[in-house]
């Protein structure tokens, strides 16, 4: 067993060129392969950062969007706010005028009572006027013929000396 391990082997120099070369083959292949994957994915890794500033990008106009929503949105609420002191001022002037309404009302309303109690005399009074006046109709009658009488009284006893 000594004698094969001591034996040397002996490398022709073609044969040294021919592993050399295989091994270079198998080294390539291998790197090969390997090399092509790692070159798609140092692409695909070059294509994140490109992905993710596009993103970005779409994020940031996203919110700069969200931003001018937002101001125009508060622009709108503090418009409205102030329509909304215009439109409480209009209701103050409103009620206050209502008020001044309802007042005039109820003046309105005594004034009618007043007028209706007004009427009541008047149309008493009118009644009282029209009993007087068919008592001065019925006297005047009377007077009438209680003259007449006398006049016809008169003429007849003043007739034969005509």
């Amino acid at each position: 067993m000594q004698t094969e391990k001591n034996r040397k082997l002996k490398i022709t120099l073609p044969l040294k060129r021919e592993i050399i070369k295989i091994v270079d083959e198998r080294i390539k292949e291998t790197l090969g392969s390997d090399m092509r994957e790692l070159k798609v994915i140092v692409r695909e890794l070059a294509e994140v950062p490109k992905r993710s500033e596009q993103r970005l990008t779409r994020v940031e106009k996203a919110i700069e969007e969200l931003t001018e929503a937002q101001r125009r949105t508060e622009q709108r609420v503090e418009e409205l706010a102030e329509a909304q002191k215009e439109t409480q001022k209009q209701v103050s002037r409103l009620d206050k005028a209502l008020q001044e309404l309802a007042e005039a009302q109820k003046r309105t309303e005594q004034r009618a009572e007043e007028l209706a109690e007004a009427q009541k005399r008047t149309e008493s009074a009118v009644e009282i006027l029209v009993r007087g006046l068919n008592e001065v109709r019925r006297d005047v009658g009377g007077l009438s013929r209680t003259m007449s009488y006398a006049f016809e009284n008169e003429a007849f006893r003043m007739l034969p000396k005509f």
